[in-house]
């Protein structure tokens, strides 16, 4: 088995149809063009690792570019996801090799790395953890990030506050400038991140939040691509939440907002929140969104000591 460091962009096809072969569905749709946009983000150069049988990939890697602040600094940064296995080669170690190969590669940058796994996938966890301590660097588990949906209803009383698509993206910026929580890394896109991130292939849109007249909060929303036995489903999706400071009302408006952006694109009316960690327990009843058995844990990777190791939770998109 040869381990080989790849552009990522470059390798878009091969990392698709590794990903695509490792996953049953129901799972993300992940195409080559998929793929080549999330490595694509600006920033520092993703990185990734091919694992090849011969000229017959096997298994796959990668970090994607993205911005971060904690405690009012902002660092480049990276998002480690796309593991990836194929069925006929499991079994043999090659996610551990493939974490290890990558994190070595990783380790004499300062950047930090933000990683969500499963939280049923214990053995996930534990080839994760043992890659971190092979190459020296440290690992810090944030809050959980439960999925959860929400149903729009008819019936329901309207949120004092409203979530309708932006005008421009420096309003969304300034939004999310004056998110501040201590223990929080916030996901921290500038114009250019947030003009990369509506060239998704897929819909997506930015919400800016209203109450009384005044911006309150913003978020990321897409049109998610899941593969299932029945073909494509595409699913409402909250990306990136930015509340400063949550209510029910404000998250209701979201998850409102969210749910009418596409416009009956969707195969289904229920919105998927993937990660709303930065919001209160007693918020989400009351916003009506309800928990769903999915879970990831993020994490947290860095140099020892490094600054983002007081972190607490996330609201950076669960990729």
């Amino acid at each position: 088995m040869k381990f080989e460091r790849v552009d990522p962009v470059a390798a878009a096809d091969e990392a698709s149809f590794v990903l695509r072969e490792a996953w049953s569905p129901p799972t993300l749709h992940y195409t080559a063009g998929y793929l080549r946009w999330q490595f694509g983000f600006p920033g520092p150069s993703p990185q990734a690792v091919l694992a090849r049988k011969g000229r017959e990939p096997a298994g796959f890697i990668g970090v994607a570019p993205r911005r971060f602040r904690f405690r009012g600094a902002t660092s480049e940064g990276y998002v480690l996801s796309f593991v990836s296995v194929r069925p006929k080669f499991q079994g043999q170690g090659l996610a551990s090799r493939l974490y290890t190969e990558l994190l070595a590669g990783l380790r004499e940058t300062p950047l930090p790395i933000a990683v969500f796994v499963e939280a049923r996938s214990a053995p996930a966890q534990r080839v994760l953890f043992k890659a971190v301590a092979a190459v020296g660097l440290e690992l810090k588990q944030l809050t959980a990030c439960r999925n959860h949906g929400y149903l729009p209803r008819a019936s329901a009383a309207p949120p004092r506050a409203v979530a309708a698509p932006a005008s421009a993206v420096q309003d969304v910026l300034a939004v999310m400038a004056t998110c501040s929580g201590e223990r929080v890394l916030w996901s921290a896109p500038d114009a250019a991140h947030l003009e990369h991130a509506l060239r998704d292939p897929r819909p997506r849109r930015l919400l800016l939040v209203e109450e009384a007249g005044q911006a309150v909060g913003a978020a990321v929303v897409f049109l998610s691509e899941i593969a299932t036995a029945r073909g494509i489903d595409r699913v409402a999706t909250l990306g990136a939440l930015f509340l400063p400071e949550p209510t029910a009302d404000r998250l209701a408006a979201v998850m409102r907002g969210a749910s009418e952006a596409f416009g009956g694109k969707a195969t289904t009316p229920t919105v998927s929140a993937p990660n709303l960690a930065i919001v209160p327990e007693d918020q989400l009843r009351p916003a009506g969104v309800r928990a769903t058995a999915a879970t990831f844990d993020a994490f947290v990777i860095q140099p020892k000591g490094g600054p983002w190791l007081d972190a607490e939770t996330t609201n950076l998109e669960v990729v």
